[in-house]
């Protein structure tokens, strides 16, 4: 089991993520109640959309950013994600799912089933920066406490 205090505190102070958007989700619910202001920003959004515009902008502006998303809808994120693939614009996107879950570009991603979650950002977070595309961090049922 991950705590989300530590999750929030490595993908914050390790990795530079500093800016966040997204539509609230039940089973990222952890990561909602463990936000700290002191190290992260976060804009909660109305849809999706407006989120990945959100975290698009940040990451232009010299930010790294996260978009959290309920893999849900993730289908509905891949149509929009154009923009961010022609302009290479990389974020992170730290998804929630019960069941295996992915973006229909072949980006990269990995899934946090227990304590590796240090080793998945780390390795999703730096491929994602390297080759400027969209990194994807699939948490799953459970997971989180």
């Amino acid at each position: 089991m991950v705590k989300a205090i530590e999750f929030w505190n490595y993908l914050c102070k390790e990795l530079d993520y500093r800016f966040f958007a997204g539509v609230a989700c039940e089973g990222l619910s952890s990561l909602y109640k463990k936000m700290n202001a002191n190290i992260m920003h976060y804009i909660p959004a109305a849809n999706e959309r407006i989120a990945l515009g959100l975290v698009s902008g940040a990451q232009v502006a010299g930010f790294k950013a996260g978009l959290l998303l309920d893999m849900r809808f993730a289908y509905d994120l891949t149509s929009m994600l154009e923009f961010n693939v022609s302009h290479r614009i990389p974020f992170l996107v730290v998804g929630y799912s019960e069941k295996e879950a992915h973006l229909v570009y072949d980006f990269p991603e990995a899934s946090i089933l227990d304590n590796n979650y240090q080793d998945a950002l780390k390795q999703v977070t730096s491929k994602s920066e390297s080759e400027l595309v969209p990194g994807l961090v699939v948490i799953g049922k459970g997971v989180l406490s």
